[in-house]
């Protein structure tokens, strides 16, 4: 595996401190898969599943408290990108393959550019909305009449 400079851009903001927050640091995790050390892949993935599976958690919670309409089609790809972080980790473990390692190192930044422009803009975007209308209610309510 090569050194990967991939990294937290501005390009990967959604101005929604929450998401922002959390995409941090899977970023950070995500990059550190590629370092060129294959006796400490697993754990970094390890570490990387363990944060998704709070990250996803998180978004699928908004989600429902938001009543996200494309919901579910935002859950099938946390799944299908847990499934395959998972499969990867048992190939790795038990096949030595670190072709497939250095594949995923490659191509899961990728994979999150696009969830993050499409999928997690359109919940960052959601939720801001809901928050600015919210505020805009109370402003009406506390007004004068």
């Amino acid at each position: 595996m090569t050194q990967n400079t991939w990294g937290w851009s501005d390009r990967l903001s959604l101005s929604y401190a929450p998401m922002d927050d959390i995409h941090h640091e899977f970023v950070e995790l995500c990059a550190a898969l590629s370092e060129n050390n294959p006796d400490t892949f697993i754990q970094r993935l390890d570490a990387l599943i363990a944060h998704s599976i709070e990250h996803f958690e998180q978004e699928n919670c908004w989600m429902e408290e938001t009543a996200f309409p494309p919901a579910g089609c935002h859950r099938q790809e946390h799944e299908a990108v847990l499934e395959v972080m998972r499969e990867v980790r048992r190939r790795v473990e038990e096949e030595g393959d670190t072709e497939l390692a250095a594949r995923l190192a490659e191509e899961l930044p990728h994979w999150f550019e696009h969830h993050v422009d499409t999928m997690d803009n359109m919940l960052a975007r959601f939720m801001a909305n809901l928050t600015a209308d919210a505020s805009s209610a109370d402003v009406q309510e506390k007004a004068p009449a």
